[in-house]
């Protein structure tokens, strides 16, 4: 019977060691790297309170002026984004359309409640980025990853503050999905043809208004993007997410910081697509007339004489068939491409000229003002 007590007794202790292990096993894989990640950029992601002016009536004249004409009320009202410092210095990026409308950019809370005043340094509304600086020192910031080596399908974490005017606490919310596509490319209408959303990273972590701005990092605590926008009929997340790649955000940000804004690229020429002007009797005589061969790519159809395009020897009647190594289906491929350089950049052109390839090389200028 001592026996048989013993041997109870060692099997209990054994099973309850067991589960103690299996419970140790179980917190350890609690803390992955998508928690580790999410501890680590967290605490660097900021709300960005915005101070809009929005007119909520109209007064009439004065009692003894009946014919002065109705005056507008204004209010102001306080709006929240998303953005994140980046750097030591309390650099904060944002979407250009987060604070196009403000009336006054006040300040960033952070999520240990700390409301900070900034400094607005510049704007790149084509880009839709902003960068503003934080007056504080010491304050936690997001390194930078590599949008270039992204894989499709890594997880990859978004953190802002969605309805954040609606909550009552600091804490940013987070999403996790992985990525989508890279690469992508938004129809122009989209933004009305004033913000160029090409070359976008999507992905399927929920992303809903107030997460503009807001860091899409990487399972490694890295800034991969900056969240911009949605595909949603509802107005919600569905897990058509779109962001704008760090490598971009990053030279845009520099820019901006070294500049106060966003130098515009001039490169001096315009172009029309083959294949629309082929689809045309007035384009086909324009072809016609300036010897144009080509089945595809874009028509030089006007280049300015002091232009850099012009002095490396571009010229009206070339098709433009690759940018930069990037095959040119049509305009809107050449005017994200010169878009997306700097001044300085180099741009390499082939280009067919009455059936004949050639290269043409020339560098970025800034367009004079």
């Amino acid at each position: 019977m001592k026996t048989k007590a013993l041997a109870a007794t060692l099997g209990f202790l054994l099973a309850a060691a067991g589960t103690a292990f299996a419970q140790d096993d179980i917190n350890a894989t609690r803390r992955n790297a998508l928690i580790r990640a999410i501890e680590k950029a967290a605490p660097a992601v900021v709300s960005v309170n915005v101070v809009v002016e929005g007119r909520v009536a109209m007064m009439s004249g004065d009692f003894w002026d009946l014919f002065a004409p109705p005056r507008p009320i204004y209010r102001k009202v306080n709006t929240v984004g998303s953005g994140f410092i980046f750097d030591p210095q309390g650099y904060v990026i944002t979407n250009y359309h987060v604070v196009e409308d403000a009336a006054k950019v006040a300040s960033v809370t952070l999520p240990d409640g700390r409301e900070i005043p900034v400094d607005v340094i510049g704007a790149d509304k084509r880009s839709d980025l902003a960068v503003l600086k934080a007056r504080a020192t010491g304050l936690p910031h997001i390194p930078f990853g590599n949008s270039n080596d992204l894989l499709i399908g890594e997880w990859v974490i978004a953190i802002g503050n969605p309805f954040g005017s609606l909550m009552s606490d600091n804490q940013p919310t987070v999403s996790v999905g992985v990525v989508s596509a890279k690469h992508r490319r938004v129809n122009p209408r989209v933004g009305e043809g004033e913000r160029l959303y090409q070359d976008l990273v999507q992905t399927d972590a929920a992303i809903n208004p107030g997460n503009s701005g807001g860091p899409l990092v990487n399972a490694m605590g890295q800034v991969i993007g900056v969240n911009t926008m949605i595909f949603s009929q509802s107005g919600g997340s569905v897990g058509l997410g779109f962001a704008i790649p760090i490598n971009r955000v990053a030279r845009v940000a520099r820019e901006i910081i070294d500049h106060g804004r966003r130098r515009d690229p001039w490169a001096g020429f315009k172009v029309e697509d083959i294949q629309t002007l082929r689809a045309d009797y007035r384009g086909q005589a324009l072809l016609q007339e300036l010897g144009a061969r080509a089945e595809s790519g874009c028509l030089v159809v006007n280049i300015l004489r002091n232009s850099p395009a012009y002095q490396a020897s571009l010229r009206p009647g070339d098709v433009i068939l690759n940018l930069n190594g990037q095959k040119v289906t049509g305009a809107t491929d050449i005017d994200f491409a010169l878009w997306d350089l700097f001044v300085g950049d180099t741009v390499n052109l082939e280009i067919d000229r009455q059936g004949r390839r050639m290269t043409i090389e020339f560098t970025i200028q800034e367009l004079s003002r």
